[in-house]
C-alpha cells in the first residue's frame, strides 16, 4: 500500500486512488483546508487533528474555516490562516451573490478536510477545487459526489478518532496520548498542601442537556458532605442559567466555592490542574478532555460515545432507557473516578 491504507473501512474513488498511488506524498502537499463550524466543545476536540496534520504535512499551509457565530474556542493558533463564512446572525444580509463569493473563496487546494458536515461546508466543498476532498458523512450518497475520499462515521466511536481516521487512511499514525496542544493534566504535580479540586459545570448550548437546578443543588450538597477531602468548585458560565447563585449557601463550607466565568485561556489552565471535572455534554467537559483531565460525563439526551475518549480517564453516567441519572449514580461515578 502506498498512501492508501483502506480495504473496506472507507470510500476512495478511482480518481483519488490513482492520485494516491502515482503522485501523492505528504511532503509535496502545499495547501490544505480544514472546515470546522461548531460551538466550543466541537472546536476544542479538532485540535489533535490539526497537530497531527501539521506533523504529516510538514510543508503545507493550513487554512481553517469557521463560521462567524461560533468563534469562541476556534483553534486558530494551530493554523496558518483562519477565515469565517457568515453565520445565522448575518442571514438577512446574505444575497445569493454574497453566498457564492464566500463559498467559492478558497484558491485551489491539495486537500480539503470537511470536519463540519453542515450545509455551509457542503457548498464550500462543492464550489472549491482540490485533489482530495475528505469527509465523514452520515449520508452515503455523498461518497463519490461531494467527497472523493471519506471514512465511515459512527455514533459509537469518538468523533476525534473519526477525524484522525482520515489521516490514518493516508498512512499517518497519530501519537498517543492525543496532543491537543493545551496544558496537560498528565504533567501536573498536585500540591500536597492544598486539597485537590473537583470542578462542576451545569451549562450547555441547550438546557435539555443539563440537570435541573434543584438536582444540581442536591448533588453539590451531597458531594461536599461525602467527599470532605476535596475542594468542590462550581464553575459559572456566561448565560444567566449558568450562574451559581442557587448554591451560594454552600459557601459556608470551607471546601466549596463558586468560580466566576473565566476567559478561555484561563479556563483551560484552571481545568488542567483539577483532579476531576463533572459535567453534562458540554464544551467545558470537552475542554477537560482536551487537557487530559479526568471527567465524569452526565448523559441522557445525547449519545455519549461520540465525545468520550477511550483512554480510561473519562467516565459516563447514563441509563440505557434514557432516564436522567440519579445523584447517587453520579456520586458513585465520582468516587469510582477518584
Amino acid at each position: 500500500m502506498k498512501y492508501y491504507w483502506c480495504e473496506r473501512g472507507g470510500y476512495v474513488s478511482n480518481k483519488a486512488q490513482q492520485y494516491l498511488h502515482n503522485d501523492f506524498s505528504p511532503e509535496k502537499v502545499k495547501n490544505i483546508t480544514v472546515i470546522r463550524q461548531a460551538a466550543l466543545g466541537d472546536l476544542v476536540i479538532v485540535r489533535p487533528f490539526l497537530t497531527e496534520a501539521r506533523r504529516f504535512f510538514p510543508n503545507a499551509k493550513i487554512t481553517l474555516v469557521g463560521v462567524s457565530n461560533y468563534q469562541y474556542g476556534m483553534p486558530s493558533d494551530l493554523a496558518d490562516e483562519t477565515i469565517y463564512v457568515s453565520g445565522r446572525e448575518k442571514k438577512a444580509e446574505m444575497t445569493l451573490k454574497k453566498k457564492y463569493q464566500e463559498f467559492s473563496q478558497l484558491p485551489e487546494q491539495d486537500i480539503i478536510f470537511d470536519l463540519a458536515g453542515t450545509a455551509r461546508s457542503y457548498w464550500m466543498m462543492a464550489l472549491s477545487k482540490a485533489k482530495l476532498k475528505f469527509g465523514f458523512p452520515y449520508k452515503p450518497f455523498l461518497n463519490g459526489t461531494l467527497y472523493n475520499i471519506s471514512v465511515f462515521r459512527s455514533d459509537y466511536q469518538p468523533e476525534v478518532e473519526c477525524m484522525l481516521d482520515m489521516l490514518k487512511m493516508l498512512g499517518h499514525a497519530p501519537q498517543r496520548p492525543l496532543d491537543f496542544a493545551y496544558p496537560s493534566n498528565l504533567d501536573v504535580v498536585q500540591s500536597t498542601e492544598d486539597k485537590p479540586q473537583i470542578l462542576y459545570f451545569n451549562g450547555a448550548s441547550t438546557k435539555s442537556k443539563i440537570l435541573s437546578e434543584q438536582q444540581m443543588k442536591q448533588l453539590l450538597e451531597s458531594a461536599v458532605k461525602e467527599l470532605p477531602d476535596y475542594d468542590h468548585v462550581y464553575l459559572e458560565g456566561k448565560n444567566d442559567f449558568e450562574k451559581g447563585d442557587f448554591v451560594r449557601h454552600l459557601e459556608a463550607n470551607d471546601n466549596f466555592k463558586i468560580q466566576p466565568c473565566l476567559p478561555l485561556d484561563e479556563l483551560v489552565s484552571y481545568v488542567s490542574k483539577a483532579k476531576l471535572v463533572v459535567a453534562p455534554d458540554t464544551g467545558v467537559r470537552n475542554v477537560a478532555v482536551s487537557t487530559h483531565t479526568p471527567t465524569v460525563g452526565i448523559f441522557y439526551s445525547t449519545v455519549p460515545f461520540r465525545y468520550t475518549p477511550l483512554d480510561g480517564r473519562h467516565h459516563i453516567v447514563m441509563n440505557a432507557n434514557g432516564d436522567i441519572p440519579s445523584n447517587q449514580q453520579i456520586i458513585d461515578a465520582v468516587k469510582h473516578a477518584l
